[in-house]
This record gives C-alpha cells, sequence and structure tokens, in this order.
C-alpha cells in the first residue's frame, strides 16, 4: 500500500515579546542583507573606474550576484529543513557582511570577483530562512508576515541604492567599508538570539495512507518558470542599462571629463534609478498580491508585462527627470507578478510548496545572471537603444509565455 509522506513543522506556544522581538529582528535584518546586495549594483561605475576593469568583466560581476545568491537560497533551505534549524539565516547575514564589507579590500577583477562571491553566498542563505521563519511566527497572519517581510527587502535595496554611490563616491569611500562589519555583526548576534528565544523546529513525519496528494502539473510549473526567468532577466539587464545610460548623459554633456570623473558623477543618478526601479517593484508586487484572485492568474500574467514592455523600450529618449518615473513603471511591469508567480507555483507542487517557493525565485534568480551580460553583449555590438528595445521585447515574451495557462489556473 502507498504511503504519502507529509512534513510538519510544529513549535510549541511562546511568549509575545519573543515572537515580537524575533519579527522585529528579522525585519531588520532584512533591511540590512539587501541593501547590501545593493552596493555593487548601484556603484557598479565607480568599481568598474577603481579596478580598472573592462565592460565585460563589469557584467560577468554583475552576474555573480543573481548566480550563486539564487542557487544558495534552495539549497540552505533543503539543508535547515534537514536538519531543523534556523541558525543558517545568521551565518547568512554575518558572511553577507564580510563579503560586502571587505569588497573596498580587492585590488583587481579576481579578488573581487572571490570577495563578493562570499558575499552573496551569505545574502542568498539569509532568505530563506528569514521568510520562513517570520512566517511561522505570524501562522494566522501569514500573507501580511511575509508581506512585511518584502516590504523590509525593498526598503533595504532603496536605502542601499541611495547610500552607496554618494558614500563611495567620497574620497577614499570605499575605506568606509569596513566599518559595516561591526554593526552588522551586533545585528547577527541580536538574530541568532532572537533565533534562540523561539522553541526549535521540531521535525515530525506522519504517514497518510488514505489521502494521496494531487500530482504535480508540471507543465504550469515550467511555464512559470520560463515567465520568471525572463522577468528577472529584465530585471538585473536593465539595472546594468541604467549604468550606461547614466554614463552616456553624463559624457555627453561634459565631453572633457576623464572617465573618473564621468563615474562619480553618475554613481548617483544610478543609484537613484536603481531605487526607483525597487519601489516600482514593491508597490506591483504588493498590489498584484492584493488585487489578483486565486483562479484568475491568467491576463494578469500576460496584460501586465505585455502592457509595461514598451515604457523600457522609451526609456533612453527620455530626460533624467522623467526617467526616474519610467523606472517605477518599469519595476511593476516586470515584478506584479511575481507573488502570483510564487503562489500558482505552490498550488501547481502539492506538498512541495518549499521547492516550488525555491524554483521561482532562487532557481529563477541565478539565471538572471544571463542579464547583464547579455546587456553588455547587446550595447557594445549593436547600442544602447536597441538593447533598451531588446529588452522590453524580452519583458513581452514573459507575457506571452504565460498564454497556455489555463484560465481557471488554481
Amino acid at each position: 500500500m502507498s504511503q504519502n509522506m507529509s512534513l510538519e513543522l510544529n513549535r510549541v506556544a511562546q511568549p509575545a515579546p519573543a515572537v515580537g522581538l524575533a519579527f522585529a529582528t528579522i525585519l531588520a535584518a532584512h533591511v540590512a542583507v539587501d541593501g547590501l546586495a545593493a552596493l555593487v549594483p548601484s556603484t557598479l561605475g565607480l568599481i568598474e573606474v577603481r579596478l580598472q576593469m573592462t565592460t565585460q568583466q563589469s557584467a560577468w560581476l554583475f552576474g555573480i550576484g543573481p548566480l550563486f545568491s539564487g542557487l544558495s537560497q534552495p539549497i540552505c533551505a533543503l539543508i535547515s529543513d534537514s536538519l531543523a534549524t534556523r541558525q543558517l539565516g545568521v551565518v547568512g547575514l554575518a558572511l553577507a557582511v564580510l563579503g560586502i564589507g571587505a569588497l573596498g579590500l580587492a585590488s583587481d577583477f579576481v579578488s573581487i570577483g572571490l570577495i563578493y562571491f562570499c558575499g552573496v553566498i551569505g545574502i542568498g542563505m539569509f532568505h530563506p530562512i528569514g521568510a520562513a521563519t517570520i512566517g511561522h511566527l505570524w501562522q494566522q497572519r501569514r500573507t501580511s508576515a511575509v508581506s512585511s517581510f518584502f516590504v523590509a527587502g525593498m526598503l533595504g535595496g532603496v536605502l542601499g541604492s541611495l547610500v552607496w554611490p554618494r558614500v563611495l563616491s567620497l574620497p577614499d569611500g570605499f575605506r568606509y567599508l569596513p566599518w559595516l562589519v561591526a554593526p552588522l555583526f551586533i545585528l547577527a548576534i541580536a538574530l541568532q538570539r532572537s533565533f534562540s528565544g523561539l522553541p526549535p523546529l521540531v521535525v515530525r513525519v506522519s504517514k497518510h495512507s488514505d489521502n494521496k496528494l494531487p500530482p504535480v502539473r508540471w507543465t504550469l510549473v515550467g511555464v512559470l518558470y520560463v515567465g520568471a526567468v525572463l522577468r528577472f532577466c529584465v530585471n538585473t539587464a536593465l539595472a546594468y542599462l541604467f549604468l550606461r545610460w547614466a554614463q552616456n548623459g553624463v559624457a555627453t554633456e561634459h565631453p572633457a571629463w576623464s572617465l573618473q570623473e564621468v563615474a562619480h558623477a553618475a554613481a548617483p543618478l544610478v543609484g537613484n534609478l536603481n531605487a526607483a526601479l525597487l519601489v516600482g517593484m514593491a508597490v506591483g508586487g504588493l498590489s498584484a498580491g492584493v488585487l489578483v484572485r486565486s483562479g484568475k492568474e491568467k491576463w494578469p500574467m500576460v496584460l501586465v508585462p505585455l502592457g509595461f514592455a514598451p515604457v523600457i523600450g522609451l526609456f533612453p529618449f527620455m530626460p533624467l527627470n522623467v526617467g526616474y518615473f519610467m523606472a517605477v513603471a518599469a519595476g511593476v511591469g516586470f515584478a506584479a507578478v511575481i507573488p502570483v508567480t510564487i503562489a500558482l507555483a505552490q498550488h501547481s507542487m502539492p506538498g512541495r510548496t518549499n521547492l516550488a517557493s525555491s524554483l521561482m525565485m532562487g532557481g529563477a534568480w541565478a539565471v538572471a545572471m544571463l542579464g547583464p551580460t547579455c546587456a553588455e553583449f547587446g550595447v557594445a555590438h549593436f547600442g544602447l537603444q536597441t538593447t533598451f528595445l531588446a529588452t522590453a521585447v524580452t519583458l513581452a515574451l514573459a507575457g506571452l509565455v504565460c498564454l497556455p495557462i489555463s484560465n481557471e489556473a488554481a
């Protein structure tokens, strides 16, 4: 007789102060982690000039972030589930602080690549633990709790995008990075203590021989995954294109400036554009999570990317002040259906919701390393405007691939 195995994570009741402390500490840690994650995307031009990197090397450095932070998420989740521990989240925060804080010590492309690799591994490790724990803390309000976690990450990304270009543009600005380590290590200790105040995760395996889980809808999962990959590639490609667009604008306005002067002047503009992009992602993701109803996912997933794709194609023709608003719109265009995709994937993989979430987040994000490298190739061979247009077409394809989804998908 076949038996289905279901894994349940149980916890005993804990005092409200312990829950509140853990909740607040996780949110603070997510702000810090995503603030650290914003450093390289928002200051890539400064790093490029500082280490005399080529544009190809810059694109590959950018790609390290999504590749390894994406891959580390499902691996960390599987290990944490197997060991019934939350402590890998603390290790992730500490590793992220060490890796990003040490970027100023790099002297060439190889060294900064190795240091950044360590940092983004830590960034990826923190996310599944933080999201799962915060959802378990408030199980009766799981959606609200996870939304709070999502917003905290967006806040960190916006703050990092605004602050890092301005700090690192200062004389010897990179020397300030090691000062991050001590205060954020204190935050890691606080996170560890808050986890210790919660009961340990208890893994109980129960056997159900009567009720079989519905089969996994692999075709739907495949469609969702392809759409997620395309949208995340648009995300990373745009962040790279913002750099080249801002630098071209500064160089055109000041043709006598050196590469270093152009990079320093463009860095705050790039940070502002990335912050605007993150604001759009937050607004879009939260709005779609509230407005899209179960069973009605198809047309939002098709029409939102199609409707916002022209914004990306028109971007290089716009002045800077309009560009900020268009960056917000672009963020809505590729990020609005991310929570919808995750929820639908979880419904399509009953009994494997952790795997479903990891596929649509870390699994798709890892492939997004192709975004900046493809964007760099496009700029070098076809020009900035054509590459923006190709990125717009990619977003439109992300909508079109969702056409096979049934009207009552869930």
